[in-house]
């Protein structure tokens, strides 16, 4: 037969464990932050064709903003101006030609 071990109470594994996961450690971003960002992600599901393009949009890296365009967005109103502009010309009707 085995031995039963004496455990103090808070001092099993199973203690140590729930404790770890109670609180998140992650810093929670600034309201004009999420604004910004949420502001990008409806224009973008807006003037794209499905979900998936603009999801593609938001974070692939693009070139000419210089990184991912939610990052952009995140960063400055400066930068979900570019996002936004970079947008509105993806959204402008075709030019006719007669």
């Amino acid at each position: 037969m085995g031995a039963i071990t004496k455990v103090a109470v808070g001092a099993t594994s199973d203690e140590l464990d729930r404790k770890r996961f109670r609180g998140s450690t992650k810093t929670k971003l600034a309201p004009e932050v999420i604004a910004r960002q949420s502001r990008i992600a409806l224009l973008a599901f807006q003037s794209l064709p499905d979900r998936e393009t603009a999801l593609l949009f938001l974070n692939s890296e693009d070139e000419a903003l210089g990184g991912r365009p939610i990052d952009v967005a995140s960063t400055s109103e400066a930068g979900a101006e570019r996002v936004e502009a970079m947008l509105r010309t993806r959204m402008a009707p075709a030019a006719k030609i007669d």
